[in-house]
């Protein structure tokens, strides 16, 4: 098997790109259809997390390119990958391609565990 082109886990994601997604994917989904009257909430000015899936940018394009024809997707990782911390159903993210770009504003749907693993449910908010 050949090296990962790409080490995901140290992508440098582009802050200004995710600001500029997130300002859309806010928009779109309707997430700021409310107007606030004690300021901005932090919904409002802080993205999700932002994360890319896989051991390479391909494995990973791929990912994105299933995950946005079906309109959602699951991951399944190590028990230990979660430190304790597993999701919750409604927690937002910002799924990214193989180089960073962000891709998808998803949403945690379902998470279980069985035996070892974690098996996290989503489905596509929002798309670029």
């Amino acid at each position: 098997m050949s090296e990962p082109e790409v080490d995901l886990s140290e992508i440098e994601f582009d802050h200004e790109e995710l600001r500029v997604f997130w300002d859309l994917a806010r928009f779109h989904a309707k997430l700021n259809a409310a107007p606030t009257y004690f300021g901005p909430t932090t919904l409002e000015s802080v993205p999700p997390p932002a994360w890319a899936y896989g051991d390479s940018a391909e494995e990973s394009d791929g990912f994105v390119a299933e995950v946005l024809a079906g309109e959602g997707g699951q991951t399944t990782a190590a028990s230990s990958d979660y430190a304790g911390q597993l999701p919750e159903p409604g927690v937002l993210s910002i799924l990214c391609d193989g180089v960073g770009r962000p891709r998808a504003l998803v949403e945690v749907m379902d998470v279980r565990a069985e035996g070892d693993q974690v098996v996290e449910a989503f489905k596509v908010v929002y798309q670029a």
